[in-house]
């Protein structure tokens, strides 16, 4: 009797564990059906968007209101400077107004970033979440596949897995398929201002630790540059007043010293905080790579030999793409040194010029040839990108990239 018993309970807990595991299917297919209507819904509902070129006018509008009394605000600090002393007990000298500079800077790098710069980003990383989280829902399917019932009318069967899995699969295959779109807006935005990349070199770009910094400097560089163009419609309107002429000139003045200033931020990142966290990488793979050498060395297992032999493989992969990572970063920093070379010259005539009473068509002569200067940094600051050997230091790659961030 207690046999029949346990097996009754036994049988029991089974069914309400397959019950259970059929309802949170059930669940999840209810809530995923629901996700794609809302969606769908949601696309026939929204409005139609305005034309790329209307878009792109009324949102660099709305930049120009933001972005124009932080200028006036970096002009006025620009001309206490050449005034303020080089140091002072009472008062501000030059040390503290140049800090005041930097933290006008920082707000107009911050309203340029928190711009929607960084969506390319966020949509991507939601996308990959997302096909992540199907991939773990296809293993469990096909776990449950092994031992559902060929044919049942309140089961979950064999081919309701398999339909299940194919439509998980599909809907990775258009994440992926919109994940590619996202790469090749990011493409033409770079071959607007004169960069041309390759998918694969925005993989490269994607993959690295200082990929945003890039690309939020080409980005911000292109809005300086509509910025500029705004200063000359500005000076020309005025033109007569010798006073207008030279206070716009000296926002132009305000958005040079700016591009050093990002620049500089770049370099400094580089040197201080990139590298030394690569070359620490380095530093432990090497280590980790000589301890399993001398731990094989000291093995009497074949086996165990060869499994050593694998992991110091491993080991000094890491450290070989660590060197690469390493040389592409210094890479980089001589581009952006290069380019603010560049800047800096501009910037020096800037100074000259605007200390200078001159003619406003002279001036404006002068930022219409700066203006040109954007699209020449750009092109500099933008590092030679060579695209992956093959998948396994790609996959490094995004590896070490994770490390050093979390460094």
């Amino acid at each position: 009797m207690r046999k029949d018993f346990l097996l009754f309970l036994t049988a029991a807990t089974l069914l309400q564990a397959d019950w259970k595991s059929d309802m949170l299917e059930q669940g999840t297919e209810l809530y995923n059906n629901a996700k794609n209507k809302t969606v769908t819904l949601y696309k026939e509902l929204k409005p139609a968007v305005p034309g790329k070129k209307e878009s792109e006018e009324a949102h660099m509008n709305a930049l120009w209101d933001t972005l124009l009394p932080q200028l006036e605000e970096g002009l006025d600090y620009t001309n206490k400077l050449e005034k303020a002393p080089e140091s002072a007990w009472i008062g501000s000298d030059k040390k503290d107004i140049q800090e005041d500079i930097d933290k006008v800077f920082n707000k107009i790098i911050n309203t340029l970033i928190e711009d929607d710069f960084m969506a390319y980003k966020k949509e991507i990383n939601s996308l990959e979440q997302d096909i992540s989280a199907n991939k773990n829902t296809v293993a469990f399917y096909r776990e449950k596949k092994i031992s559902a019932p060929l044919q049942s009318s309140i089961k979950t069967t064999k081919a309701d897995y398999a339909a299940k899995i194919e439509a998980l699969q599909e809907e990775n295959r258009q994440y992926q398929t919109r994940i590619t779109q996202v790469k090749g807006k990011l493409i033409r935005q770079f071959s607007d201002i004169g960069v041309t990349l390759t998918p694969e070199q925005i993989n490269v770009l994607l993959s690295r630790v200082d990929g945003d910094d890039i690309i939020q400097m080409a980005l911000m560089m292109d809005v300086l540059k509509h910025i500029t163009s705004q200063i000359m419609v500005l000076m020309k309107e005025n033109h007569e007043d010798l006073g207008y002429a030279k206070k716009y000139y000296g926002l132009h003045l305000v958005t040079l010293e700016l591009v050093v200033y990002i620049q500089q931020k770049y370099i400094d990142k580089v040197d201080r905080r990139y590298i030394p966290k690569i070359d620490a990488i380095m530093f432990e793979a090497q280590k980790m790579a000589g301890e399993t050498q001398r731990l094989a060395d000291s093995e009497i297992s074949e086996r165990r030999r060869r499994i050593y032999q694998k992991n110091m493989q491993t080991q000094k992969l890491t450290a070989h793409v660590a060197e690469l990572y390493k040389q592409d970063l210094i890479t980089s920093k001589i581009s952006m040194i290069n380019a603010m070379k560049i800047t800096k010259r501009n910037l020096m005539l800037a100074r000259n010029t605007y200390k200078t009473v001159v003619l406003s068509a002279d001036l404006y002569e002068l930022i219409s040839e700066s203006r040109n200067m954007f699209s020449e940094v750009s092109k500099i600051q933008v590092p030679s990108i060579v695209p992956f050997e093959n998948m396994q230091i790609e996959k490094k790659y995004y590896e070490l990239t994770k490390l050093i961030e979390k460094k």
